[in-house]
C-alpha cells in the first residue's frame, strides 16, 4: 500500500506538468499579447484528472502513513509541504470549475487559477525530492 502513494503522485505530477503546458498559450494570450491555440477541452479534462489524482494520492498518503507509522508528521517536510499543496490543489480545481461552468472572456480568474496550479506543481516537484528521502529512510531501511 505504501508504494501506491508515490506512484500515484508521480503520475499526477507528470499529468499536471502537461496540463500546465496546455494552459501556457492562454496565459500568453491574456497577459503577454501573443497568439496561440489554447486546447481548452483537453486542458479542462486532463486538469480535472490531475487534481483528482493529486488529492486522492494526498489522502492515501495521509492514511498510509497514519496506519504504518502512527502519525503523519513523522515524514517532516514531506508532510508539511503536502499540507501547503492542499489549498493550491483545491483552489486550482475550484477556479477551473467556475471558469468551465460559466464560460466567458476573463482576464484575472485564469491568472489566479494559473498561480494556484503553478505553485502546486512547484511544490509537487519539491515533494519528489522529499519523498525520495521518505522512501530511503522509512521504506527501504
Amino acid at each position: 500500500m505504501l508504494w501506491i502513494h508515490p506512484l500515484l503522485q508521480l503520475a499526477a505530477t507528470g499529468l499536471a506538468l502537461y496540463v500546465l503546458s496546455l494552459g501556457w498559450p492562454r496565459f500568453q494570450a491574456n497577459h503577454l499579447g501573443k497568439k496561440g491555440k489554447f486546447m481548452w477541452a483537453e486542458h479542462v479534462r486532463l486538469g480535472k484528472y490531475a487534481h483528482i489524482l493529486w488529492m486522492s494520492g494526498l489522502v492515501l498518503g495521509l492514511y498510509a502513513v497514519g496506519q504504518y507509522w502512527g502519525q503523519n508528521t513523522i515524514t517532516g517536510n514531506h508532510y508539511w509541504i503536502g499540507q501547503l499543496m492542499m489549498p493550491c490543489i483545491a483552489g486550482g480545481y475550484i477556479t477551473g470549475v467556475i471558469m468551465d461552468r460559466n464560460r466567458m472572456k476573463r482576464r484575472y480568474l485564469p491568472l489566479v487559477h494559473a498561480v494556484f496550479n503553478t505553485v502546486a506543481v512547484i511544490l509537487a516537484l519539491v515533494q519528489i525530492i522529499t519523498g525520495i528521502g521518505v522512501i530511503r529512510v522509512f521504506m527501504l531501511s
